[in-house]
């Protein structure tokens, strides 16, 4: 037995509640006053939303999505989910304009509650209840603590009342009419309203705080005009749920663009910091910059060149996404293909940035690793990439839809996603694999599915950025490489690569693609971007004298140190 194994049970060692760091309230006042400014300044309206026009998608494009990563979650809540789904019952419900109003001048701030404790992404099984009641109103309650509301914020601490689209089981006479949205006023400014609780949740690790909470209702009384649709029970089940909750996949899409302005933002932050970060080379030399370290510029460059050919990506996965003559499922298809490549390259470059720039890439103030932590997040509670992966690959193996064909057989990452599909359907097949829910599947297909979702978003990410005109040969030459070198052994096995010929092409789609580094940092040099201390020797030099400084106390002795003799 280990001396240790004692001290394990010591109460100086009880970590339990050493992460129990709850939101400042003052800070939350601070993030709502913020989405404030911005939702009633951006001039979005309700059909605006409803109809995904051009000004709904530019907030998760642009450099203020980043800029407070709270901010941006409780605004994609706002506008999106709430506002998106009241709204898309207004034309019939002149009744809820007033409420619409208020929400487009966040006088209150509109929430989604959706997922529970015991169901995320099987929320169709979810157990909140609504009873209609003989005189026409409902009674909303959480039956145990398992249907108990998670993550939305919706406590008072921030300040800002709060509204929220809650979905729950409607019982009609005891009979189940499936899940549907109601309207619920969860909080005014100052307290919850009777009958709902909110219970704060920690902060998130490494992202800014927003009061993420969970949610129950105690036999809480609603309108009847609080019911967003029917009192009858659909006929398809599944497709009505997906019907109601339509705004989730919007979200999927909006919410992962935010990938590309924080792939810039990282860009310029650890571009920026390295060409002023200098190294000696030799005593009495001034130093180098160490951007000029392919270990530095490649990562950068990478960030830079992802981003461009994700924004083409975008405009085409928009527009694929309101072609309403293709069936949801596939264009939903489109926004996982979308969501899983950006979101996983960027992980690895903008975590890649932070390690870049040292010891100072650790640090909140210098906004880069917060960027990771606050996507990761939002990639997590939107809806995880794997699930949503085997959902994606199960329905076109099965044949249920195709993704889009290649518009170049030749291309060399078409090759890849052909080859990794038909190596899955030649693996199905030797195993006699015909029950999708077998544990064969379960062992064999599951974990391929999110590479092979990101080998289509590859694809379709490079010839969107083709088909664009905007991105340079250099920037695709290099996004290409990049991209070959996620899965550089399917190349060297079905294609015939040699591991160094590959990596001295690499190298050269670097240099080649060096000089736009440059041209970007330029072009983004705005000061009024960024906020990142470690960008500039002013802001340097201001961030150090503003630390929390401690100093003896006492004057120092004059007498010489005692010498002790060993």
């Amino acid at each position: 037995m280990s001396q240790y194994d004692e001290l394990l049970s010591h109460d100086l060692l009880d970590t339990r509640v050493d992460n129990f760091d709850f939101p400042n309230p003052e800070q939350l006042r601070l993030t709502y006053e913020r989405a404030r400014l911005v939702c009633q300044k951006s001039g979005i309206t309700v059909e605006d939303v409803v109809k995904l026009r051009p000004r709904f998608w530019e907030f998760y494009r642009h450099p203020i999505f980043p800029r407070d990563s709270a901010m941006g979650t409780a605004l994609s809540i706002h506008w999106n989910l709430c506002i998106g789904t009241i709204g898309s019952y207004a034309h019939h419900r002149p009744d809820l304009a007033p409420l619409l109003e208020k929400l487009v001048r966040f006088d209150v701030c509109g929430e989604f509650l959706l997922t529970e404790i015991g169901r995320g992404l099987d929320a169709r099984n979810l157990e909140t209840t609504a009873t209609l009641q003989t005189d026409g109103s409902f009674d909303l309650h959480t039956p145990r603590q398992s249907a108990a509301k998670s993550m939305p914020p919706t406590s008072p601490a921030g300040g800002v009342g709060r509204v929220g689209v809650v979905f729950a089981r409607l019982i009609v006479k005891g009979a189940d009419h499936g899940v549907k949205p109601f309207i619920v006023n969860l909080s005014d400014e100052k307290d919850m309203l009777p009958g709902i609780t909110s219970r704060l949740l920690p902060r998130r690790c490494g992202a800014k705080v927003l009061d993420h909470a969970i949610t129950t209702f105690s036999h809480v009384r609603l309108s009847a005009g609080s019911l967003l649709g029917s009192l009858d029970r659909a006929k398809d089940q599944r497709a009505d749920f997906f019907r109601q909750i339509h705004r989730v996949a919007i979200g999927t899409l909006s919410l992962s663009m935010g990938n590309i302005p924080c792939l810039q933002q990282s860009a310029i932050i650890a571009g920026t910091y390295s060409s002023r970060r200098c190294v000696a080379v030799e005593a009495g030399n001034g130093g180098i910059p160490i951007i000029q370290f392919s270990t530095q510029h490649r990562p950068i460059l990478d960030a830079i060149v992802q981003s461009w050919a994700y924004d083409a990506f975008a405009d085409e996965a928009i527009a694929h996404f309101m072609n309403k003559e293709v069936s949801m499922d596939a264009r939903h298809a489109i926004v996982v293909c979308f969501k899983t490549a950006v979101g996983t390259d960027a992980q690895v470059t903008i975590n890649e940035l932070a390690e870049r720039c040292g010891w100072q890439g650790l640090f909140a103030h210098n906004e880069i690793i917060e960027l990771a932590m606050a996507l990761k997040g939002n990639a997590i509670a939107e809806g995880d990439y794997t699930v949503l992966c085997i959902r994606l690959v199960s329905e076109v193996l099965l044949g249920r839809y195709k993704l889009p064909e290649p518009r170049d057989k030749t291309c060399l990452l078409a090759k890849h996603e052909e080859g990794v599909w038909q190596e899955t359907r030649e693996m199905l097949q030797s195993l006699g694999i015909t029950n999708y829910r077998s544990e064969e599947v379960n062992a064999h297909l599951l974990p391929r599915c999110r590479d092979l979702a990101k080998a289509s978003g590859h694809r379709m990410a490079y010839e969107a950025a083709v088909a664009s005109g905007k991105v340079k040969p250099e920037a695709l030459r290099l996004f290409e490489s990049t991209c070959v070198k996620s899965d550089l052994s399917w190349y060297c096995q079905a294609e015939g690569f040699k591991r160094n010929e590959f990596l001295a092409n690499d190298v050269k789609a670097v240099k080649e693609a060096l000089p736009l580094l440059e041209e970007f940092l330029t072009q983004r040099r705005p000061s009024r971007y960024p906020t990142a201390p470690i960008m500039h020797e002013k802001s340097w030099n201001e961030f150090f004298e503003s630390l929390p400084t401690f100093q003896p106390t006492r004057v120092a002795s004059s007498a010489p140190p005692v010498m002790y003799r060993l």
